[in-house]
């Protein structure tokens, strides 16, 4: 009788610690924290993916994946835990879509745990620069113009040149023309002094051929 008393005790000392602190004796590790968060709509590019957990997690037995809405692994290129957060840092960053995070931790307990959340990405496309290769100098823009301006200066000196020419030889011509205009001026003079000459001695000839007769 005594006997099933103290088993009785037991069994209800039991259940009462079980119904008392349910937390410690069932509960395993699990996700509190994430970055991107879970049904996040970013509208950059994600470089890295952060994950915190309720307790300390096995940095060898954690794994990180991250898939696209494809099902294909996107390439993390390294993965970091320290005590409870677990840092996975992509190859490159995400473009836009929908991406699925699945973990699986060890927690202190040794008890595995696994878990899956998704967000999305709608960031828009960088541009992309094109590349000057290298010792590729630019041509300066003006290169070409400069003989295209070099030339109407040579033109423009050969025609100044060709006008020098032409008032000169006009210079010449008006010269010319006043010293024939001169001469023939001078002519004028003379062949008039000469019949005036020839005149008078004419009227006086006649006048003493009269005064003898």
């Amino acid at each position: 009788m005594l006997k099933h008393v103290k088993a009785s005790i037991l069994l209800t000392l039991g259940l009462l610690l079980i119904l008392v602190f349910p937390t410690a004796t069932w509960a395993h590790s699990k996700l509190e924290t994430s970055t991107p968060a879970a049904d996040a709509k970013l509208t950059e590019s994600v470089q890295e993916v952060s994950l915190s957990f309720n307790e300390n997690i096995d940095e060898n037995l954690s794994t990180l994946k991250i898939k696209n809405a494809q099902g294909e692994s996107v390439e993390v290129a390294e993965v970091k835990i320290n005590q409870n957060t677990m840092l996975g840092t992509l190859a490159a960053p995400l473009p836009s879509g929908s991406y699925t995070v699945e973990w699986k931790i060890v927690g202190g307990d040794g008890h595995p745990v696994d878990g899956t959340y998704a967000f999305e990405v709608d960031a828009p496309e960088a541009e992309v620069t094109p590349e000057t290769p290298a010792g590729t100098e630019e041509t300066p823009a003006d290169t070409g113009n400069t003989q295209d301006e070099t030339a109407p200066a040579d033109n423009t000196a050969s025609d100044n040149t060709d006008q020098t020419a032409d008032q000169n030889q006009q210079a010449d011509n008006t010269s010319a023309t006043d010293t024939e205009q001169s001469a023939g001026s001078g002519s004028t003079v003379w062949i008039v002094v000469i019949v005036i000459v020839a005149v008078v001695a004419g009227y006086f000839g006649i006048r003493a051929s009269r005064k003898k007769k």
